[in-house]
């Protein structure tokens, strides 16, 4: 359930994904004060220099959240996590993208999701290192997700464990209370995605998850 101490603020967001990043060091090289001084100390006093790369991070964070209709109520929630997934700094990239419901072969950009691009040319930019993080209720009419809307594409639910095969580093955040999560699609969809309640402890659960790399 959700806490009732206070409300999820930006800065209990940033503290919690701060930790998906994973450093290696791949950047430009730099002089390592320690190693230096150890290796001239060894030479006997004559001044050796050593270097290493700096340490970036390697994870690519991915947002994917749904929008308007049962999620009107968690606006500002959802607003706040994507307010700080997009400010905190350190990934490789952020990307955030909305949906409606459950995506039908596309996700889109722009406040009317007006941009839409094909799932399938995502899918071949997005590599193992891209950790996917799901937000929606995933609560609808069993129709939107267990139905394909075109002759031979696939449904709703088949969209999204075609995502996960490709994608297995992935949750499921849900803004609803747990009590409300017995229904046929939340069930469904958590059946693919491991699903968190959209609250710190559930969003630090769900990083200690993606910090493995697959989820399943």
């Amino acid at each position: 359930t959700y806490r009732t101490d206070r409300r999820l603020e930006q800065r209990d967001f940033q503290m919690a994904l701060k930790a998906l990043r994973k450093l290696a060091r791949e950047g430009q090289y730099e002089l390592d004060v320690d190693d230096s001084i150890k290796k001239t100390s060894d030479n006997g006093g004559e001044i050796e220099l050593s270097y290493r790369r700096k340490r970036q991070n390697r994870v690519h964070l991915v947002l994917i959240m749904d929008t308007g209709g049962s999620m009107d109520p968690h606006t500002q929630l959802v607003e706040r996590l994507f307010t700080a997934a997009s400010e905190l700094k350190g990934f490789k990239s952020f990307a955030a993208w909305q949906f409606h419901n459950v995506p039908y072969g596309k996700l889109y950009k722009g406040e009317y999701m007006t941009q839409g691009v094909a799932i399938e040319q995502l899918l071949m930019d997005w590599t193992p290192e891209h950790r996917l993080v799901w937000v929606g209720d995933a609560s609808m009419a069993s129709y939107e997700l267990f139905n394909s809307y075109h002759r031979n594409s696939l449904s709703g639910l088949g969209w999204l464990q075609r995502i996960r095969r490709s994608c297995p580093a992935s949750v499921w955040l849900n803004p609803d209370p747990q009590q409300y999560w017995n229904h046929p699609t939340v069930r469904a969809i958590g059946a693919v995605y491991p699903m968190y309640p959209l609250t710190l402890d559930g969003l630090h659960g769900a990083v200690k998850r993606l910090k493995k790399g697959r989820t399943d």
